[in-house]
């Protein structure tokens, strides 16, 4: 039988709420993710990308963060590596923001408060189809 490929990934976790972010990472340990690197804003998260760029398999971003925000990080990241599977969560979940996210090449959306399993179906959802629009 096949490995579980969860267990290969390497996701970044950003996020400006600590308890939100350490919760995502406990998530991701538990799902058995091999590695998870963590920042609490995207300017954070550019630092990590710009040392290696291949070290991050799934970006998991929180759409409204101080200094650089979801958004902008997506958009950043879409020049970087534009195939770099990218999760956003926000606690506005409204038609425009999704429509928005998508425009700007987002993979996922995930609304906040979110499960789990919901986050885990996202990931799985990514990992077995690439980068699903």
């Amino acid at each position: 039988m096949p490995e579980d490929p969860i267990k290969s990934l390497r996701i970044l976790v950003v996020e400006d709420q600590q308890q939100t972010r350490v919760w995502i990472a406990d998530v991701l340990k538990q799902m058995g993710v091999r590695e998870v690197l963590m920042a609490n804003d995207g300017a954070e998260a550019l630092d990590v990308l710009h040392r290696d760029l291949d070290a991050v398999d799934i970006v998991i971003c929180d759409w409204a963060m101080p200094r650089m925000n979801g958004m902008d990080l997506l958009a950043a990241v879409r020049n970087l590596r534009p195939n770099l599977p990218f999760i956003m969560e926000t606690g506005h979940g409204t038609k425009d923001h999704v429509l928005a996210a998508r425009a700007q090449g987002v993979d996922a959306f995930i609304v906040k408060p979110y499960s789990a399993a919901q986050l885990e179906v996202r990931i799985r959802t990514l990992v077995k189809n690439g980068r699903p629009k």
